[in-house]
């Protein structure tokens, strides 16, 4: 990946409806190019899906939740993995190290659909343990890491 790619990337995560005319004007490069570019790094896998980023709150589901998970054993792991695929109001859920084996990110329509979701979770076979936190304000968002671009770094 070079400097250009980069660029390419940041211009796609701010506004992935950018045209391939608005991308060469930004990197200076022709509509062919742009489009190449992007197919390549669609085909590397660099860039997994273009998707659709909703406001919770207007889809009716403005609870977001943070649950930390303990499992009696990683034989139970399967178990909590299909139900969580199969949640949709479960947005991702990570095996982290430490007390707890997992961290789910959940959202809800509101503070009793929370504690259902959290009381089926809890009813999972082999959840010993969880811990939940609610999250009050969002303060920053990236859905995905971007690749540094030079002269552009981050100093505290």
């Amino acid at each position: 990946m070079d400097d250009i790619d980069a660029r390419i990337l940041h211009i796609l995560s701010d506004n992935a409806n950018a045209t391939a005319t608005e991308i060469g004007a930004a990197v200076n490069l022709s509509i062919p190019a742009v489009n190449k570019r992007i197919h390549k790094l669609q085909q590397d896998g660099t860039i997994r899906r273009f998707t659709v980023l909703t406001r919770e709150e207007k889809v009716g589901k403005p609870i977001t939740a943070f649950v930390l998970l303990v499992l009696q054993s990683a034989s139970h792991a399967q178990i909590l993995l299909d139900y969580v695929e199969a949640d949709p109001d479960i947005l991702e859920c990570y095996a982290v190290t430490g007390e707890y084996d997992y961290i789910l990110r959940l959202c809800a329509a509101d503070v009793k659909a929370l504690e259902d979701k959290l009381l089926c979770l809890k009813r999972r076979k082999g959840v010993v343990k969880s811990h939940t936190m609610l999250a009050l304000m969002e303060h920053k968002f990236r859905p995905s890491p971007l690749p540094d671009i030079p002269g552009k770094e981050f100093h505290p």
